[in-house]
């Protein structure tokens, strides 16, 4: 989700609290409660009266409402987790070039890595005035571990600024990471071969992919490539109930989907392949994501517990090199022997 529109929804949506008092801007221990997120990895104290909104939901670690004096404008404190770039000075870049854009919202005052307690951390500071007498701040703190990239970030008012960015900086101190709970376990150390540990599917990855937490809770195991600058290349697996698979009639809906969804997509090729024994419908889109050119391989398979989709998203430049290694990761999907929900992927057991 667009991050401007999350801001937008916190900032003048929520129901507010009365401002607290801090003494002498200071955060004594018993002001707050401790927080634990352990399929995030991340630990860390919260102040007490920034009541939890959202917790563990999608890419969200939490969001949390900071009390303000305008009771319909509380302010926000989020953390989310995302993909790690190569270097947080990668990461720089790219928000210095989005802040010189035509229409960008807020103004960029600060943004630079330092060195924070546990090593670098990139800190960005952007202005808002909403409406000529309001004046927002926006504080991001972005932190890699784990080959995730972990964002703090505080969104107040001016007026009350002062006791809550020392109340956040405490919150970000706090923070003790863990590698996150991807689902999957590597089954031996001489392959790159990994096992869906709920759904008991397995497959190998090409070599430095590994596992990492998916952005979203539809897919069942997301796996990214080494960062090149700001991407990753990554692949997914979602799953859906069991069904027919008609792939030739499919082949030509699917084309025509893809056209009318996004018709600036180019569609290399739909065509049903050997995947083993069986077949599948593979799926080559070229598009673009934000300044990327990339290159989507996909399969449509039907299992024997679930009917499955594969896709992999890269880099255009990488793709022709890549998609041998691609396709035998494909190839090498099989289910394993095991127990799965009975209610199928995102549905009660």
């Amino acid at each position: 989700m667009n991050r401007r529109i999350v801001w937008k929804s916190l900032v003048f949506s929520w129901a507010g609290f009365a401002l607290s008092a801090w003494c002498s801007g200071s955060v004594a221990e018993e002001s707050t409660v401790p927080f634990d997120a352990p399929k995030f990895g991340v630990k860390a104290h919260i102040p007490k009266d920034w009541m939890i909104a959202v917790r563990e939901k999608n890419e969200y670690i939490f969001v949390a409402k900071v009390p303000q004096g305008d009771p319909d404008r509380p302010g926000a404190a989020v953390c989310d987790l995302g993909l790690a770039p190569e270097n947080l000075d990668a990461f720089r870049t790219r928000i210095d070039a989005n802040a010189r854009r035509v229409g960008e919202p807020g103004t960029l005052v600060r943004n630079e890595v330092v060195k924070g307690p546990v090593g670098e951390r990139l800190e960005s500071l952007k202005e808002f005035r909403p409406r000529p007498d309001a004046h927002w701040r926006e504080l991001t703190i972005r932190i890699i571990a784990h080959r995730q990239l972990y964002t703090f970030t505080l969104n107040v008012d001016d007026a009350t600024w002062p006791t809550a960015k020392p109340a956040f900086d405490a919150l970000v101190a706090s923070a003790e990471f863990a590698p996150p709970n991807t689902g999957s376990d590597r089954l031996d150390l001489k392959t790159n071969r990994w096992v869906q540990r709920e759904f008991k599917f397995a497959l190998d990855l090409p070599e430095g992919w590994q596992p990492a937490l998916a952005p979203d809770e539809v897919a069942l195991l997301y796996a990214n490539g080494p960062p090149h600058g700001v991407w990753a290349d990554n692949a997914l697996v979602i799953a859906q109930p069991r069904r027919p698979l008609d792939l030739e009639p499919l082949a030509e809906l699917l084309t025509r989907q893809l056209r009318l969804v996004e018709p600036q997509c180019e569609v290399l090729q739909c065509k049903v392949v050997s995947q083993g024994k069986d077949k599948a419908l593979e799926t080559i889109v070229r598009t673009r994501r934000g300044p990327f050119s990339m290159t989507i391989l996909e399969r449509r398979f039907q299992g024997d517990r679930f009917n499955y989709e594969v896709k992999y998203t890269v880099e255009s430049k990488r793709f022709d090199a890549l998609a041998p290694t691609l396709r035998h990761s494909l190839d090498s999907f099989t289910e394993v022997p095991g127990d799965v929900p009975q209610g199928g992927p995102g549905k009660p057991a």
